[in-house]
Order: structure tokens, then C-alpha cells, then sequence
């Protein structure tokens, strides 16, 4: 399982645990263990958006 991700507008060099830096209105999928360790005060205030998402198998 993954989850899509959208960062709220405005924000600038957001560090998300997969070590990538994001800006404001980006979208990002993140692994399960990623989204994980993101305490839900953090994704309140950081994502606008978030969804499952499937991500095939490689």
C-alpha cells in the first residue's frame, strides 16, 4: 500500500521521510512505512490532500 500525498500551498523545502524535498502544491506517493512514521498533527498541518494509492509490483 502507498498513499498519495498533496502539500498545502505556501509551504517551501518540506523533508518527507523518503529524504526528498518538496514544495507547496506538490504531489508525492509515499511507501506505507514512509506515511507511517509521519505523526497525524504533521500531515494535518503539511498535506492538503491524501489518498491510497496502488502501486504496482516491480
Amino acid at each position: 500500500m502507498a498513499y498519495s500525498v498533496t502539500l498545502k500551498a505556501g509551504l517551501k523545502d518540506v523533508v518527507l521521510p523518503n529524504g526528498g524535498r518538496y514544495q507547496g502544491g506538490d504531489v508525492v506517493v509515499l511507501s506505507d512505512e514512509h506515511y507511517g512514521v509521519i505523526p497525524a498533527s504533521t500531515r494535518t498541518a503539511v498535506f492538503s490532500a491524501e489518498a491510497v494509492v496502488t502501486v504496482p509490483a516491480a
